[in-house]
């Protein structure tokens, strides 16, 4: 059963907002309990040190605490959370055609707005250490399945100059009974503008046979996904980092 407090509550969460536990754990910490509006300013322009992606956060928890019908005066920051996400990997591009990788860390975040005297304000929560789930064993690829999967060794990604095999984005190729195959694929980032690109050169390589392609962005992709050939070929391009 729905507590009252749980009705009146407005809660907003991010995904992999760019921004450490510590750091919004931290901001968190010097505005919990205030009236949201003054929370916000003080993250944004502080006194102290200043956490704009929470702030931008709560700039939609009062858009939304307006199409609600609430006022944003009257409302108080009342309880929050930040716990480690997937950090978002990109490429550097650097001067004479030199490049590397860019890792930012991120976070899942939510925060708990409550009309003012309704409750105590929530403690926020002390730091939460993530577990890693264990490791299943996948069956190996059958010779169809691997057939496949060389195949694909000619699918270029355009930006890297690179196939997508050697770089760890063909996550598995599986073939059901109906003899279609069901590719899982990832890319540098859920952002990446070249999903589409993928796809048309995934089928033009595949002609003739009947596939799907599954994208999967979590966990996500890291340059330890990399072969040691893709690094090779990447070193020869004049990316640094390998």
């Amino acid at each position: 059963m729905t507590s009252l407090l749980e009705a009146v509550d407005l809660t907003v969460r991010e995904h992999q907002l760019r921004v450490t536990r510590d750091d919004a754990l931290a901001a968190l910490e010097r505005v919990l309990g205030e009236p949201a509006v003054r929370a916000r300013a003080r993250l944004r322009f502080g006194p102290g040190r200043t956490c704009e992606p929470l702030a931008r956060m709560l700039d939609k928890a009062l858009v939304q605490a307006e199409q609600r019908g609430l006022s944003p005066d009257a409302l108080v920051l009342s309880g929050g959370s930040a716990v480690p996400a997937e950090d978002i990997v990109r490429i550097r591009r650097k001067a004479h055609g030199v490049a590397d990788w860019i890792s930012t860390p991120t976070s899942d975040v939510e925060l708990v707005l409550r009309p003012k005297g309704l409750a105590a304000v929530a403690a926020a929560p002390p730091p939460v250490e993530t577990v890693a789930e264990p490791v299943r064993e996948q069956a190996p690829e059958t010779e169809a399945e691997l057939a496949v999967r060389e195949a694909l060794y000619d699918v270029i990604d355009p930006d890297l100059g690179v196939n997508v095999v050697d770089l760890g984005f063909v996550r598995q190729v599986r073939i059901g009974e109906d003899g279609v195959a069901a590719i899982t694929m990832t890319l540098t980032s859920a952002a990446c503008p070249l999903t589409e690109v993928m796809a048309r050169n995934v089928e033009a390589v595949l002609a003739g046979t009947k596939f799907v392609l599954n994208w999967e962005w979590l966990p996500s992709w890291r340059p330890a996904d990399i072969s040691e050939d893709g690094r090779e070929q990447l070193r020869a391009i004049g990316f640094s980092a390998f």
